[in-house]
């Protein structure tokens, strides 16, 4: 097993449509995590994830993405491990994106020993819509792939 604490951070935004799923996810995975899983619903900066995650053995973040796949996709990247293989946009309100705070926590060696993005495809960041029906379709394969991630931290 991997050392340090596991963090989960669901990333987003419940005002803003599909922005919502990482909070959502977060919800989701409450009382369902091993107890040394610590479960955190993060609608702020993201540049209070280093915070979140400075030190952890391993850090799971849900967060809408947009790359022009459809709606619902899962996209599971690890950007601490080498080159991102395809360009996923990690929509923000705020000045920082989480790719932007990965940057960041390299830089600043802030990071955790082992980073898991799960990005879902979002369809819409529009301010006070609701959760399209392909997204919520995909929350349980997404709240089932973190808990394979935080059972599985051996890797």
């Amino acid at each position: 097993m991997s050392a340090g604490r596991v963090v989960v951070v669901g990333l987003g935004n419940r005002l803003r449509g599909d922005d919502a799923v990482g909070p959502l996810v977060a919800e989701q995975l409450s009382g369902r995590t091993p107890p040394d899983v610590s479960v955190v619903s993060h609608e702020g900066d993201p540049t209070d994830l280093l915070e979140e995650w400075d030190g952890a053995g391993l850090c799971v973040v849900v967060d809408a993405v947009w790359s022009g796949a459809g709606p619902g996709t899962l996209h599971r990247i690890e950007p601490l491990a080498g080159p991102l293989k395809f360009q996923l946009d990690f929509p923000s309100s705020h000045g920082f994106d989480l790719m932007s705070t990965v940057t960041l926590g390299r830089v600043l060696g802030r990071l955790p020993r082992r980073l898991v993005v799960l990005g879902v495809e979002a369809a819409s960041f529009e301010r006070g819509a609701a959760l399209s029906p392909e997204v919520a379709a995909a929350l349980p394969a997404v709240v089932a792939v973190v808990l394979a991630e935080v059972g599985s931290r051996a890797r």
